[in-house]
């Protein structure tokens, strides 16, 4: 099942019904803010790893991912340029990204997006802690990979990044580099609630602090 749930229809698949109850079983819950301590001790309690973890580094990164194609959670390759490749089927679900992670092998020749560079995606990132990100530990690895996550999607970010992790594990031939971006709401973006209201209802744009 995709799971991107966009920001805007969220709270309308919460107040129908049986789907209300399904998603809340599987720990659904409406985006707030977090910060460092938080994303990684969610991620430690879900025996995930939590090195490696980045953030949207502001509202109009995190609205740049929401008109995007990607969902959550959801991965993307680059390869050993750092170009993204293009071997995903966008009309296929997220299932499909266990597979893409077996398929991995410098052997295979895949389309790329040269105009999509790995170094230039990590400018719209920040550490946990809102800091710069040193692009110079992106260097000499096979594959870069992206995943895709938020904390208020609950169980199942557990799920698939168990699964992903998982089928890394069966890849130590390779040198992968994991990067793990929440897409949940930061601290460091030092939004107050109406800021809140407006990148939760996805009409105003909010100024990002500098």
């Amino acid at each position: 099942m995709k799971t991107k749930l966009s920001l805007i229809v969220l709270p309308m698949i919460l107040l129908s019904g049986c789907t209300k109850i399904m998603l809340y079983h599987f720990g659904v819950r409406n985006p707030k803010v977090e910060n460092k301590e938080q994303i990684e001790y969610y991620l430690k309690k879900n025996k995930l790893i939590a090195e490696n973890c980045y953030a949207l580094k502001d509202t109009s990164a995190l609205n740049n991912f929401n008109n995007g194609t990607i969902g959550i959670p959801e991965i993307r390759f680059y390869d050993k340029n750092g170009y993204l490749m293009l071997y995903r089927d966008n009309k296929k679900c997220n299932t499909q990204n266990d597979s893409l992670i077996s398929f991995l092998d410098p052997k295979n020749i895949v389309k790329i997006d040269s105009s999509n560079k790995i170094n230039d995606y990590i400018k719209e990132l920040k550490t946990l802690d809102g800091k710069e990100i040193n692009n110079n530990q992106f260097k000499q690895y096979d594959y870069y990979l992206i995943m895709y996550w938020a904390k208020w999607t609950g169980q199942v970010n557990s799920k698939k990044m168990t699964d992903w992790e998982s089928s890394l594990k069966q890849k130590s031939d390779l040198k992968i580099k994991t990067i793990k971006v929440t897409t949940d709401y930061m601290d460091f973006w030092e939004l107050n609630k109406k800021d809140i209201a407006k990148v939760y209802s996805r009409k105003t744009k909010v100024k990002d602090k500098k």
